[in-house]
């Protein structure tokens, strides 16, 4: 197994558990925020905002620059 098959399953499985946090929040099964009240949150402040556009950056970066 190649250090590219670790990094996309360890990406995977990050998404499986967004995914499940997501599909618990909206359900009512935990008492844990939707993502979108999690992104309405973060966006109430200037530092929030900063912190979205740098985080979006660096995906842009790392996952569509070549």
């Amino acid at each position: 197994m190649s250090s590219h098959d670790v990094t996309v399953t360890g990406f995977l499985i990050i998404l499986a558990g967004v995914i499940a946090t997501e599909v618990a929040a909206r359900t009512g099964a935990a008492s844990v925020p939707t993502f979108s009240q999690v992104m309405t949150r973060i966006m109430r402040t200037r530092t929030g905002r900063v912190g979205m556009l740098v985080a979006w950056a660096w995906l842009g970066l790392h996952f569509f620059a070549k």
